[in-house]
């Protein structure tokens, strides 16, 4: 079908970004949605479908809606089965109990809602649906390529999926689960017959014995006001309280229990009022999706803190291997002029150090970080490409733009990009750039000096605000109310708020709940570690701004030796540069290889694995079948429809003399009756 599509109007929501347009297909004219995603950060917006109606999300293509050129990228949100997303309050990984675990605990508080898998293999990408009411499977959907499944079957290859750790499970809630089910009847899964038997209608309860349920609760430490507003009404009313209060508590001691039972350390207040939300087991329907929401948080924190103790263990050998380097070019020194004076360890450093950037004194940007002199890659595309936008139309975009990544990823770079494209491009906007430390400091200063108000002034009249490192808010309490008030006059007043941290704001401990809700009000997008390709055109940036020419093989070999830290990456290159100047020596492999392995104190060279590279895959070229051979220890890659080659080949193998295991999803009997193969040799997966 030939379709040309003219946008009407951009409409924003916290998920996607939904642009209606007019479908036009042989004079006939439709209404038709495309949904553009950005919850993975890592790639620019881009249409996955379309829709049959204006606005509605429904499951089409488990409904049999053919190919749409869908182009799968990164993590997608649910719209890639076009599924309302409601709320995701959970995201964690696969492994052999993983699916099983979470049920279990969802089945104590009776949750509704559906978890969602996510696995791609062999460049394949698979997506399941378990919708859940009360805790129980209700109805399951599966996707693979174009491949579709329903019900029990779509159940069991979700199960299936959710055993690999590559697999992410997603936990969503705030669904209209009735309207779901009743539009995918064909889902459901089918649970046995059972014998009907005839509903329990609750006995009416004497008044004395609920006045005495009543006092228990309240000792208990339950708000009851609801059940007593009841006692004077007719008695199946009060009943049907009573009833309800019972539910209600039921759930919130299962509540209770998961909460007692995760490590709160630094969601102290966080998990407090939780705590204090129990108590009104009715006035709070939702608490179950909080405590999954706070579990997310607690497990979000944990791999930040593990990633951080690895950074600080990185910065410790930076600068143990800049110490190697320095005694490397002390020793060669001697060895080449003898009783010539040796450089210091202070002349080394200024060798390894870089200008420090210019800043503007009215808006603290750096003027060198700039669009211009930011490379783009991959793994950043997306993240570009919302800040070129904010900066492009202000507040009009994405408001806020929240940027997340690790350290070194170019999350203060991009900052300073969209507040310099502002400032050159309208002479009369005002831009302001503040890390959190200065943002407290400055308010504490002021409030010192009784200057209060032209600081809050400076800080709210600006045009765009740009602050960073907003992790740093979990130790800085005082902050968060004057922060709260900052971002609602700057928001009402539709001026442009751009964050950055290096965690998500549900991850920074105990930051008001109300900041978190508005920093992930706009777009959140993230940085991910570069590629091979980016990395090096990093380096060739260096290069030309440094003015020394290094071969490709050298700058290829460095980004190897660094993947994941674009500052480590810079401090290795300087390494290489600073001794090559102080020796005299051009900068080739040998040197390289020599600066980066590092050297010991004693002068014996320190060996260090050879830098990976990216994966190269090698095929085997499938054995002939005129000679027939399987080599041991080698593996061979035979794409065919079905495996009768390859059981072939192995059933010779194993006849010459071989031994091997065949794991395979085909029924065992088939295999053993086309082939000769003995029954333990076979493993049915």
């Amino acid at each position: 079908m030939s379709t040309r599509s003219k946008t009407v109007r951009p409409e924003r929501s916290k998920s996607s970004i939904v642009k209606k347009s007019r479908a036009i297909d042989g004079g006939a004219t439709s209404r038709a949605v495309i949904v553009f995603l950005h919850r993975d950060a890592r790639w620019p917006p881009h249409a996955i479908s379309l829709c049959s109606q204006t606005g509605k999300l429904g499951w089409n293509l488990f409904r049999g809606a053919g190919r749409m050129g869908r182009y799968h990228r990164g993590n997608l949100t649910p719209q890639d089965l076009l599924l309302p997303e409601g709320k995701l309050i959970r995201t964690t990984r696969g492994g052999p109990n993983a699916l099983k675990q979470l049920l279990l605990d969802l089945k104590k508080y009776s949750f509704s809602g559906y978890v969602r898998s996510v696995r791609t293999a062999s460049g394949r990408r698979a997506e399941g649906i378990v919708l859940l009411r009360g805790g129980n499977p209700e109805a399951s959907l599966y996707q693979r390529d174009e491949a579709q499944d329903r019900g029990r079957s779509a159940l069991k290859k979700v199960w299936q999926d959710s055993y690999d750790e590559a697999c992410v499970l997603e936990l969503h809630a705030r669904i209209d689960m009735d309207g779901l089910v009743r539009e995918h009847a064909d889902a459901v899964l089918e649970r046995p017959a059972k014998v009907v038997k005839k509903a329990k209608i609750p006995q009416a309860m004497e008044r004395t014995d609920i006045e005495k349920q009543i006092r228990a609760w309240r000792t208990r430490g339950y708000d009851v006001t609801s059940v007593e507003a009841s006692l004077q009404a007719d008695t199946a009313v009060l009943t049907a309280s009573v009833v309800a209060m019972r539910e209600g508590i039921k759930k919130a001691e299962a509540v209770a229990e998961i909460l007692a039972g995760l490590d709160i350390t630094g969601f102290e207040s966080r998990a407090a009022s939780l705590r204090e939300r129990l108590r009104d087991p009715l006035g709070h329907p939702d608490i179950d999706t909080e405590v999954e929401s706070l579990r997310d948080a607690i497990e979000s924190l944990r791999q930040i803190e593990a990633r951080r103790q690895v950074e600080v263990a990185r910065e410790r050998d930076s600068q143990e291997r800049t110490r190697q380097v320095l005694e490397l070019v002390m020793r060669q020194q001697q060895a080449l002029r003898p009783g010539a004076t040796l450089s210091t360890r202070e002349e080394f450093a200024k060798a390894l150090e870089e200008a420090p950037p210019a800043r503007d004194e009215a808006t603290n940007l750096v003027q060198s970080f700039t669009f211009e002199s930011l490379v783009v890659g991959e793994s950043n595309r997306f993240a570009h490409g919302a800040a070129v936008a904010v900066a492009k139309q202000p507040a009009k975009s994405y408001n806020p733009l929240l940027v997340t990544s690790g350290p070194g990823l170019g999350k203060t770079h991009l900052l300073h990009a969209i507040g310099n494209y502002i400032a050159s491009h309208s002479k009369d906007a005002k831009v302001l750039y503040m890390t959190c430390e200065a943002f407290g400091s400055g308010l504490a200063a002021a409030k010192e000096q009784g200057s209060l108000a032209p600081y809050r002034e400076r800080i709210r009249g600006v045009d765009c605000f740009l602050l960073d490192d907003i992790q740093f808010l979990s130790g800085m309490p005082e902050l968060h109310e004057e922060l709260f008030y900052t971002f609602n006059d700057l928001h009402d007043a539709e001026k442009q708020i751009v964050l950055a941290s290096d965690r998500p704001p549900k991850a920074i401990p105990n930051l008001d709940e109300r900041l978190v809700s508005r920093f992930e009000s706009g777009l959140v997008a993230g940085l991910e570690p570069p590629e091979l390709p980016m990395r090096i055109a990093i380096l060739e940036r260096r290069a030309r701004d440094a003015k020394v020419s290094i071969d490709s093989d050298v700058l290829a070999y460095i980004a190897n030796l660094v993947q994941d830290n674009v500052r480590e990456l810079g401090g290795a290159f300087n390494r290489v540069v600073a001794f090559s100047s102080m020796m005299g020596r051009p900068i080739n492999e040998e040197v390289a290889r020599e600066v980066l392995s590092g050297a010991r104190a004693d002068g014996r060279s320190e060996t260090v694995p050879e830098p990976t590279t990216e994966p190269r895959v090698e095929r085997e070229r499938t054995p002939s079948s005129g000679s027939g051979e399987l080599t041991p220890g080698r593996s061979y890659l035979i794409e065919e429809e079905r495996p009768a080659e390859a059981f072939r080949l192995f059933a010779q193998f194993l006849g010459g003399g071989g031994s091997g295991l065949v794991i395979t999803r085909t029924n065992p009997k088939r295999v053993r009756q086309g082939h000769d193969l003995p029954a333990e040799r076979v493993l049915w997966l």
